[in-house]
């Protein structure tokens, strides 16, 4: 069984991993990974740190703690299978949920398959999906598909940007999707050029490899 490697896996600026698991697997005495809380506090201190011509003021870190506590309360059971990231630039920015995640093969050809995991036909996008190629020097040639779809309650105009690729070795095959969301198509639009970035460092790895890393 192949498994998901994101390099580094704790730390890939300016975006923080969400573990999915309390106490974090392979962590289990470590003191920051017993609890969100624990967690979110030491990673609002760090994140502050990276900043250091700009200062905290009274209030920030409290803040950016609650922030992440929240996300990290919520967003693994969004879709419990996938790797959860937060890209956030700022410490006062609004973090945006990017989720990644290794979908078993299910007999469709592979322009097909991802043509639906990247939404690239969706019906309930308001103009047609802007749908690219999108090459990984892990992964090969995949789909990026950006969409503009209405929200039926307010009828803003949200954006989602969905990566799709077909990996194969030898006769082990795996899907692999990364997606998001946001309210505001603006913030995915200046996220791009970092979310394209990301999803270059994704790769499948052995079991071997996953063994060598130590994890669980």
């Amino acid at each position: 069984m192949s498994w998901l490697n994101i390099k580094p896996a704790m730390r890939l600026d300016p975006f923080i991993r969400i573990p999915l698991a309390w106490p974090e697997l392979g962590l289990e005495d470590v003191e920051i990974a017993q609890t969100p809380q624990a967690w979110a506090r030491a990673i609002a201190g760090e994140w502050w740190e990276d900043f250091a011509d700009e200062k905290p003021r009274s209030g920030d870190i409290d803040l950016l703690t609650d922030v992440l506590v929240m996300h990290a309360e919520r967003a693994p059971a969004i879709r419990p299978d996938a790797e959860v990231f937060l890209h956030l630039p700022h410490p006062k920015d609004i973090p945006l949920t990017v989720f990644v995640e290794l979908i078993e093969v299910e007999g469709e050809d592979r322009d097909t398959a991802l043509r639906e995991l990247a939404q690239a036909d969706a019906s309930d996008a308001i103009e047609l999906p802007v749908a690219e190629d999108f090459g990984s020097p892990h992964l090969g040639t995949g789909l990026r598909v950006l969409r503009y779809v209405q929200d039926e309650g307010s009828n803003e105009v949200h954006a989602g940007l969905r990566y799709a690729w077909r990996y194969e070795k030898g006769s082990d095959a795996v899907d692999v999707l990364i997606f998001l969301a946001h309210p505001d198509p603006g913030r995915i639009i200046r996220a791009s050029l970092d979310i394209d970035e990301f999803a270059r460092t994704i790769r499948i790895s052995s079991e071997e490899e996953k063994d060598a890393w130590g994890v669980a």
